[in-house]
């Protein structure tokens, strides 16, 4: 399967910006939520990492 440049660009793209998204998401759950919102925020952030790891091996070996 081939991906063209261009399209392998915007997909490092949405990668970058899913790392920055994690980022604060992250740091919002430490400095201010607390309990079960905690958890779910930081469970989101985590998942959104898994998918930026999944969309780098997409730029890089295909």
């Amino acid at each position: 399967m081939y991906i063209d440049p261009i399209t392998k660009m915007n997909i490092s793209f949405v990668a970058i910006g899913l790392m920055f998204a994690c980022n604060f998401l992250m740091l919002y759950a430490r400095k201010t939520a607390s309990g079960l919102l905690r958890f779910l925020l930081k469970t989101i952030a985590f998942l959104m990492l898994i998918a930026t790891f999944v969309l780098i091996l997409v730029v890089i070996f295909v």
